[in-house]
């Protein structure tokens, strides 16, 4: 089971990019714009330090701290990788370059309804 972003790129045919595949390997969208690898990266570590800190005050003041601390990690995490397929659909609706080079990857293909 992946997360998958489906856009409509003509009338009746959808595609479908592999969120999930993207996010966790963030050099693939290398090829899309700069510095992607590191601005992925960058956002989750924020997200896990953030989670880290609610556990920290949780010990430190109030027990229940760390339950905004992970509410706010797994937002964060969603919203990347809702980012990754986002640029990802917006490299493929751009040239079809970029299209062939999605399905080449392996993160793009058409669903049947």
């Amino acid at each position: 089971m992946t997360r998958a972003l489906v856009y409509e790129q003509s009338p009746g045919q959808l595609f479908a990019i592999d969120a999930e595949t993207l996010h966790k390997q963030p050099e693939l969208l290398s090829d899309f714009g700069r510095y992607m690898y590191a601005r992925f990266r960058i956002l989750d570590a924020m997200a896990y330090l953030i989670c880290l800190l609610g556990v920290l005050a949780s010990i430190a003041y109030v027990w229940w701290m760390f339950i905004p601390g992970l509410a706010i990690c797994a937002l964060m995490l969603s919203v990347n990788r809702k980012t990754a397929g986002a640029i990802a659909r917006s490299a493929a609706r751009k040239s079809a370059d970029n299209f062939r080079k999605l399905h080449e990857m392996g993160c793009l293909w058409l669903v049947y309804l």
